[in-house]
């Protein structure tokens, strides 16, 4: 069997273009219990495209489909194996954007990065480094979450952190008002 274009594959996975990896991979096996269980009721069991030779076929398309897009995707977002953090003591704990910023950049982590692991907008991290309250979400629930799955991220001691940095973003507030 010849390669699968990457059209075909999403096309046999039944994934659209933009779809995750946590996706693709919720795609492939659910058609594959689909395909595998011989019991599974098919509105014309009768049709060949049921036969066990011909679910067969398709059972080696969803395996070389899921494969092709599973190397496509490492391929287009490698993994990036972050430094650990530099050690940190009590009195040395970061409270400010730039201080965040000097120890994600020192990690090797980059903000798309952080982005895609903790499922926060790109640029509400840069806001956070920035110190850009303005641009934060009105709510500090949503302000001290971001910042938590951020620092959580990078390894740090999150409550300490979260605790100096939401003081200055409360102060912020207050001022504001």
């Amino acid at each position: 069997m010849e390669p699968l274009d990457e059209g075909r594959c999403r096309e046999i996975l039944e994934v659209g273009d933009m779809a995750t990896l946590e996706e693709i991979h919720q795609a492939y096996h659910r058609l594959k219990r689909l395909y595998e269980d011989e019991r599974a009721s098919f509105l014309a069991p009768s049709m060949d495209e049921f036969s066990p030779e011909a679910r067969e076929a398709i059972l080696g398309e969803l395996e070389a489909a899921h494969r092709r897009l599973c190397q496509r995707h490492e391929a287009a977002h490698p993994q990036i194996h972050l430094l650990p953090p530099p050690p940190l003591d009590e009195a040395h704990l970061p409270a400010d954007g730039s201080s965040l910023r000097k120890i994600r950049e020192a990690t090797g982590a980059t903000l798309g990065y952080l982005a895609s692991e903790t499922h926060v907008r790109e640029d509400f991290l840069k806001a956070i480094e920035e110190e850009r309250f303005a641009d934060l979400p009105h709510a500090a629930v949503n302000v001290r979450g971001f910042l938590a799955a951020y620092v959580t991220e990078l390894g740090l001691p999150t409550e300490a952190i979260v605790a100096k940095y939401m003081e200055r973003y409360q102060a912020w507030q207050s001022g504001r008002r």
